[in-house]
């Protein structure tokens, strides 16, 4: 049996966001296609946007409004995303938040098959050409309010079941911190964190326990 839809108005209202159909709004009046039609001025300058564009299960201290993932949500968002076409509205998130930060994203279909015969994505994120003089100055520095975002975007994706487009992210970011040498390294120990530690686990050591549960029940079901 499918997961039903959420039962709480907040987690309703993020799916309704990312629904294509309905075109639901935020809590500020946005709609997503509003926000991904912004300037990269208005994304550097504006801050309350990216905790719905990627939300997480661990709430926000800079937001008091962002969206807080339940396990009903959860479980409902990680579906066949032919039900309520979550992820592909998700990659036009990151396809535009990575152009913003100056990268381009391919998804090239491989071979073999997901869970449930679900198509699977060779993914593949990229410096875009120019970006060394144009986006990068904005966030390639030792520190800066877009190293936090960043962290958010890693895990957001694992957490929705984007995995595979976090680590090619990430690879990116690995490139961009080897090759200038201007980040600092704590950042990329969180972006680490991020990608690699048990979902349960944010990058701060915050630990969300229903989600280590997923994850136990999982590794039981495997075995």
């Amino acid at each position: 049996m499918s997961p039903q839809r959420p039962a709480r108005q907040a987690m309703q209202r993020l799916v309704d966001f990312y629904d294509p159909a309905t075109k639901g709004k935020d809590v500020g009046g946005r709609t997503l296609d509003q926000i991904l039609g912004w300037r990269d001025t208005r994304l550097e300058s504006q801050h309350d946007y990216i905790q719905i564009l990627f939300p997480l299960p661990e709430g926000s201290i800079f937001n008091e409004w962002a969206p807080v993932i339940d396990e009903e949500t959860f479980l409902y968002l990680r579906q066949d995303n032919n039900s309520h076409n979550f992820q592909p509205s998700m990659r036009r998130v990151l396809t535009r938040m990575l152009t913003f930060y100056g990268f381009d994203i391919t998804w090239e279909e491989d071979n073999t098959e997901g869970a449930s015969g679900s198509k699977r994505y060779a993914v593949a994120v990229t410096a875009k050409p120019g970006a060394e003089d144009d986006c990068f100055p904005r966030w390639v520095r030792r520190r800066d309010h877009n190293h936090l975002r960043i962290s958010r975007i890693l895990r957001s994706l694992r957490v929705l079941g984007l995995a595979d487009e976090a680590r090619a992210f990430f690879a990116a970011l690995v490139w961009v911190f080897d090759t200038y040498g201007r980040i600092s390294d704590d950042s990329m120990m969180f972006w680490r964190r991020a990608v690699e530690l048990p979902l349960h686990v944010a990058p701060d050591g915050t630990e969300v326990d229903w989600l280590g549960e997923y994850e136990e029940k999982n590794k039981e079901e495997k075995n």
